[in-house]
């Protein structure tokens, strides 16, 4: 509406937004990435890839029915700015965002919808140091863009261990840092709630597989479930 654009220009004046990539000003049609660096993420496209990169790291240690990654995270290029300001300045409203985007492009793809969306659980202490969940944030913007009404479910999983940040872990140690971290809250609940139905677990970003692993093996033994695992950044091997 002329309306709210009005009052967008009006408050661009006043606070003038900058994009979460390269920093320049946003235009009044432009949300949280100006359309130049929107162009030129550099997107996955593991949504119509099977056999992508991210699944083949999960093939020997999970049974997943596909993996999906939004973009991928370099320390050489500026997108990895988007995934700090959701993980660490509390901007859950970017990775609602992101998640809207990836839930668009899965369904573009008509990649297999899930049932039900659970986002990976913080330990309580560092959600409450923190005061959200990021990946919560992206799962309720995945399920936005794929069709609105797929529940977004937390409490079923949780983290009974509060773990150090793998940012600076090696391979060996993120794999020790997350087995065994991850458990099913009740059981019985979850078995009435996801038996037989199509989970997609939904993190900010996927390295070694580690925390999808311990994830899937805490989900593992509900009969007949079916599980996929989708992240907004996927971290690329150097090669």
């Amino acid at each position: 509406m002329d309306w709210q654009r009005g009052l967008q220009e009006l408050a661009d004046m006043v606070w003038p937004r900058r994009c979460g990539v390269c920093g320049g000003f946003l235009r009044t049609e432009e949300r949280y990435v100006c359309a130049e660096c929107l162009k030129d993420m550099p997107l996955t496209y593991f949504w119509s890839w099977r056999g992508n990169p991210a699944e083949q790291i999960l093939w020997a240690r999970t049974y997943l029915m596909g993996v999906v990654s939004l973009f991928y995270y370099s320390r050489d290029n500026d997108y990895k700015e988007l995934l700090h300001s959701v993980k660490y300045s509390g901007n859950v409203a970017v990775g609602r965002w992101l998640g809207r985007m990836l839930g668009e492009k899965m369904c573009e793809a008509s990649y297999p919808l899930p049932d039900v969306i659970i986002p990976v659980p913080l330990h309580w202490r560092r959600k409450w140091k923190r005061g959200y969940n990021q990946a919560e944030a992206i799962a309720r913007g995945i399920s936005e863009g794929l069709s609105g009404d797929i529940p977004v479910l937390t409490g079923i999983l949780q983290r009974t261990r509060y773990s150090t940040s793998q940012t600076r872990m090696s391979v060996g140690s993120k794999w020790e840092n997350v087995s065994g971290a991850f458990v099913i809250g009740n059981k019985k609940s979850a078995a009435e709630r996801l038996s037989g139905r199509h989970v997609l677990l939904v993190d900010d970003v996927l390295t070694t597989g580690a925390t999808a692993e311990a994830c899937w093996d805490a989900v593992r033994d509900i009969p007949d479930i079916r599980v996929s695992y989708a992240s907004i950044a996927f971290v690329a091997k150097p090669g």
